[in-house]
């Protein structure tokens, strides 16, 4: 009875996600492949407001800091979810919050395993001219094909539209001018910043069906019966998708330079 039940849900789920996922796959194809004209286009354009004001592109950085981008996206998922008492809703807010952060880890493995995809910053081909601020050296030993701050921030805010349209059209808007200014500053190119949001959106979309699960649905009878442990924990997790987790990535780093013998 309850595969009979669960089986239409994971269907529209899935066909929801089919969109995002095709754009993602015919950006992949065309960014990995070397089709490039469009996110040069986008990039000269941007790039002749940068280094001409010091005040400007300083602003524009400050826009990347934590108190601005991702812990203002994270008070909205905290809105929206004392917003409703409504279970549904709830589970949906639970289960989207968990795979926007896990659009961020497989965005992060596959910038590992997919060819390198050097940033504007460090694209000789791009000539481009680094605002004021940032650093030539910025994320040089990252690749940023897929963005995985696109993943997790277009994934919080998917998530939030589907629990409340209002709050999540202020999370579109926020998440869009965020990206962007990513882009502005080199950061990624709009083809790593669109297929790291479709990915987020894809995984938030297909995986939706799983707010009905008995899984869920423990976890939020947890909160009910053992609320301070709950909230506390899910302050800590909401922390740390703000920082993207920084902390422990940066621990990890130091580890393996230690671990990992220089050549």
């Amino acid at each position: 009875m309850s595969g009979e039940t669960v089986a239409p849900s994971f269907q529209r789920g899935s066909k929801s996600a089919l969109i995002p996922i095709l754009i993602f796959a015919v950006v992949a194809s065309l960014s990995l492949g070397g089709v490039r004209g469009a996110d040069y286009m986008i990039m000269h354009g941007l790039n002749r407001l940068s280094g001409r004001s010091a005040i400007l592109d300083h602003a524009i950085f400050g826009l990347t800091k934590d108190m601005f981008s991702s812990v203002v996206l994270l008070s909205l998922v905290v809105y929206a979810w004392y917003g409703t008492l409504d279970a549904a809703k709830r589970a949906g807010i639970l289960v989207g919050v968990f795979m926007s952060f896990s659009s961020g880890i497989i965005s992060r493995v596959l910038q590992l395993l997919l060819p390198t995809h050097h940033r504007p910053l460090h694209d000789a081909a791009l000539h481009f001219r680094i605002p004021f601020g940032v650093q030539a050296d910025t994320l040089n030993h990252w690749a940023s094909f897929p963005s995985d701050h696109a993943a997790v921030t277009f994934g919080l805010a998917c998530t939030l539209y589907l629990a409340n349209i209002r709050v999540g059209r202020v999370a579109f808007a926020l998440v869009a001018l965020l990206n962007l200014v990513r882009i502005y500053l080199g950061l990624h190119y709009p083809s790593d910043v669109l297929a790291g949001g479709m990915l987020g959106i894809a995984l938030v979309v297909t995986t939706r069906p799983f707010q009905d699960s008995r899984i869920v649905r423990r976890i939020l009878a947890w909160e009910f019966s053992h609320r301070a442990l709950f909230y506390a924990l899910a302050f800590y997790l909401c922390f740390g998708i703000a920082t993207l987790f920084n902390d422990y990535r940066s621990a990890l780093a130091d580890i393996a330079k230690m671990v990992v013998p220089h050549s």
